[in-house]
């Protein structure tokens, strides 16, 4: 039960509507009253679609472009007195504690990093870059083969302690380099595929564990879209730490990665995050147009022209 009286309505299969602002069908969830007394109209809602749409139109939105509405909520206390039911206050429940993280096996990431004549993500950087750049970077950033999809690559999230916190498996296209997406998208997870039970995976960035070193962490970190576009970026500025923002979106990396604290870092905003605002101008500067992995190698700004100036305050 939520601990708000107006809340998302919880899903259920029917239970998500055509967003009134993409006209996108069964993606649009309204919100509800939880004591029952006031039903929505359809457009006071969420499209889930938060980086192409971003609609998001909430009770108290409603309520103030609706005065009268929210004046007729009222109720009677034990004396028969009238109160407003909009503002009457709920008891909080307390916290759930948070469980605790499960790790991955670090004998399975050594495991992994074989057979990379059968990984079509290997074999098409090594037409880009050649064997010998292209042993290097997986061997650094921790990329293995598995035995999914005849070779799927293996991107093994480790954290600066060397932690294994999850190995996220992807299918490539070894003439072409962009992912597999038809007639399903290959993607999967390492505990999902193991069957792990109990499993509780909390993510951290794609090649953290490269900030572990004194002389890894003095280092400027550049986000990056995608985990091919940190190995892509990798071969051609190797002096940087290219890790892509898994589990949160670029512009609210400054929250959940933790690992950032006091190190300088920015952003290589790509032309679909310009296009629909997922990046705000303003969180930090500069941004770099990178349309895509490609662009690496046909086109690259002077360094000069790309000034780190974004700094998160160290822990106290």
């Amino acid at each position: 039960m939520s601990e708000y009286r107006f809340h998302l309505q919880k899903y259920r299969p029917g239970s998500k509507i055509t967003c009134p602002k993409c006209g996108r069908k069964a993606c649009f969830t309204r919100y509800i009253d939880g004591e029952g007394q006031i039903s929505f109209p359809a457009n006071v809602g969420k499209c889930d679609h938060i980086n192409s749409c971003g609609y998001h139109y909430t009770p108290k939105e409603y309520f103030s472009d609706n005065p009268i509405v929210k004046e007729t909520l009222t109720g009677k206390d034990e004396y028969g007195k009238g109160i407003s039911t909009v503002v009457k206050p709920t008891v909080k429940p307390l916290p759930k504690p948070q469980p605790q993280i499960s790790y991955l096996p670090c004998a399975w990431v050594e495991q992994s990093m074989q057979r990379y004549d059968i990984n079509p993500l290997y074999r098409y950087l090594v037409t880009v870059a050649g064997k010998e750049k292209t042993d290097r970077l997986f061997n650094l950033y921790k990329v293995g083969t598995s035995k999914m999809w005849n070779g799927a690559t293996v991107f093994w999230q480790i954290d600066r302690n060397g932690n294994v916190r999850a190995g996220k498996i992807m299918g490539y296209d070894a003439k072409t380099g962009h992912r597999i997406k038809e007639p399903f998208n290959q993607v999967n997870w390492v505990h999902s595929v193991r069957k792990m039970p109990d499993f509780h995976m909390k993510q951290c960035l794609f090649g953290e564990h490269l900030l572990a070193d004194t002389s890894s962490s003095a280092r400027t970190v550049a986000i990056v879209e995608s985990e091919k576009t940190a190995l892509v970026a990798a071969l051609f500025i190797p002096d940087l730490v290219w890790p892509p923002p898994e589990g949160c979106t670029v512009a609210s990396i400054a929250k959940p990665c933790r690992c950032l604290m006091g190190v300088r870092w920015f952003s290589f905003q790509t032309s679909r995050q310009r296009m629909n605002g997922s990046v705000k101008p303003g969180c930090f500067n500069p941004f770099v147009n990178l349309p895509s992995a490609q662009t690496c190698w046909k086109r690259w700004r002077p360094m000069d022209s790309v000034r780190p100036d974004w700094t998160l305050p160290t822990s106290s």
